[in-house]
């Protein structure tokens, strides 16, 4: 969270045509030293909420603004946050997925595609452990390391279970839901699972992207998560999009930004509602049965 924090206060000051000299000049911090580090995302530094206004007030950004609210939510979410459950298990945790974890965790709302596997807060343990057995590109297998996965993803998952829990809403490539991934009985089980949740969780929403809607409206990339902050003035958004072995980025330019979400939107209007999506669960997990 540190990072994109710093990424965004470097964003706009650079917007302004600001240099560190400047901004100390200027009296919002007290050190170029000290601004690099908050622009790097350095844990090592101390910084205040006061200190955060007045960098966004010299890099003009307008208080009731969109991006106004983003980077305090950041701000506040650094400052408020002890040493989080995933410290324990960083050396497998990259930096966008800590990320990722820090933001869920305070997030509202969470919607979310998934082309590739089953959104890992919605993964049955014996899906889990086939998507985990799959190799990593250019990586070897360590028992310690999978390990130290699986046990973040279960942890990952109690975000769900929690006592105000956030709205989720999971929408799952009708392509994936098609591949017997790990064997059928463990795809049979994850969709036996998944259409529980769908029926019997209010606060969880699982819809499925039909293979025909691809041809009107194909997803930006094959996994994308929007977040939506709680705030007490509008509403902070983030979005995290990823490549399987590929890569994990946060979107952060306004015009990308504001592509993804509408891409994320569309695939969202075109997925079948919560009565048709319990209906083709019904048929996949009848259609693995009847060929066990």
């Amino acid at each position: 969270m540190r990072r994109l924090l710093g990424a965004a206060l470097l964003r706009h000051r650079s917007s302004v045509g600001l240099t560190g000299d400047d901004v100390v000049g200027a009296g919002a911090v007290t050190s170029t030293a000290k601004l690099s580090r908050i622009e790097n995302g350095g844990s090592n530094v101390k910084f205040t909420e006061a200190d955060i206004m007045r960098m966004l007030e010299l890099y003009e950004v307008p208080r009731d603004s969109e991006e106004y609210r983003s980077v305090m939510t950041r701000a506040q979410l650094v400052l408020d946050t002890q040493r989080p459950w995933w410290w324990a298990h960083k050396g497998v945790v990259a930096a966008a997925f800590s990320d990722l974890l820090h933001v869920e965790s305070s997030a509202r709302e969470i919607c979310t595609y998934e082309g590739n596997y089953v959104p890992g807060l919605l993964q049955t343990t014996a899906y889990m452990n086939a998507v985990f057995a799959v190799p990593q590109l250019g990586l070897t297998d360590d028992t310690g390391q999978l390990e130290q996965r699986r046990k973040v993803r279960r942890q990952r998952q109690l975000l769900l279970e929690r006592t105000s829990p956030p709205e989720f809403t999971a929408v799952i490539d009708e392509a994936l839901l098609r591949r017997p991934f790990g064997g059928r009985a463990v795809m049979r089980e994850q969709l036996r699972y998944l259409y529980s949740v769908c029926e019997n969780r209010d606060w969880v929403h699982i819809r499925v992207f039909p293979t025909q809607a691809w041809g009107v409206c194909p997803p930006m990339t094959t996994a994308m998560t929007l977040l939506k902050l709680p705030e007490s003035e509008g509403t902070s958004e983030m979005l995290y999009v990823e490549a399987a072995n590929v890569t994990a980025a946060w979107v952060e330019e306004p015009a990308h930004l504001e592509q993804h979400k509408a891409s994320l939107l569309g695939v969202l209007q075109h997925a079948l509602t919560k009565a048709e999506t319990l209906r083709f669960l019904q048929a996949r997990i009848d259609d693995l049965v009847d060929r066990s």
